[in-house]
């Protein structure tokens, strides 16, 4: 039977009503596909709607300035510092994170990425082969952002955190692009060696994070020999990702 025939012997029904004021319609919503027919059921709140849509990434405001001081003085190990890299790391592994994140430090850093190596190797570049170098200077990073973060004792940083990103680490030299940057003797090479120091395995957390910053400086100062000055967006081989 049709949804019009069901609504034929509904209201034939209701019509048989003894009292003069029942409430119709209130009768009729509580029927089966009838009732839906007359009184829809409240749209689900929005919060509701909103389960399971992932947030849309916007990278937060960050203070440039702070994150390689040259004052002794300063606490190497401040934790706000370190939260925001980690957060700066966790954006930029998507080519559309990426943009945003080298537009925003190039725009810190200068046109001339060899006058601040340590920032300016996070501006973007149009060279494609520099584009993944510069994700491997973003896995140092975060690996002595975790030593720093564990020394602090503050969330995010534990030998777990630590062998992890090392663990990224080890694979870029071992089978990406950096593994083909020279040989044994290059640059990259040692900036290898040196983000892989294991001293925090037996207590002195000090001496691996001095080797992964001395390793992310090898690294920058390379980057910026092969290309002293910051481009509008990164370059990248074969058709861009496409925006969601």
């Amino acid at each position: 039977m049709g949804k019009l025939g069901l609504l034929a012997v509904a209201l034939a029904l209701l019509a048989t009503a003894r009292c003069y004021n029942a409430d119709i319609v209130g009768a009729m919503a509580g029927m089966p596909v009838v009732g839906a027919m007359v009184s829809p059921p409240p749209p689900p709140p929005k919060y509701v709607t909103a389960m399971g849509t992932a947030a849309p990434a916007k990278l937060p405001e960050i203070d440039f300035k702070t994150w390689f001081p040259t004052d002794p003085a300063t606490d190497a190990y401040e934790v706000a510092t370190w939260t925001a890299i980690v957060q700066f790391v966790e954006m930029a592994g998507t080519q559309a994170g990426w943009t945003d994140a080298c537009q925003k430090a190039g725009a810190a850093a200068g046109n001339d990425r060899s006058a601040n190596p340590l920032l300016g190797v996070l501006g973007c570049s149009s060279d494609a082969t520099v584009t993944q170098l510069q994700q491997f200077a973003l896995h140092v990073l975060a690996a002595r952002a975790a030593v720093a973060l564990w020394v602090k004792g503050a969330p995010g940083g534990s030998p777990g955190a630590i062998e992890g990103r090392q663990g990224e680490v080890r694979l870029l030299c071992g089978v990406d692009v950096v593994s083909r940057q020279g040989g044994p003797t290059s640059v990259f090479a040692q900036a290898c060696t040196k983000a892989l120091d294991t001293s925090y395995r037996t207590g002195d957390a000090t001496a691996t994070f001095a080797a992964l910053g001395e390793a992310y400086s090898l690294v920058a100062t390379e980057i910026a020999k092969r290309d002293p000055t910051v481009d509008p967006e990164p370059g990248y081989f074969g058709a861009p990702e496409k925006k969601n």
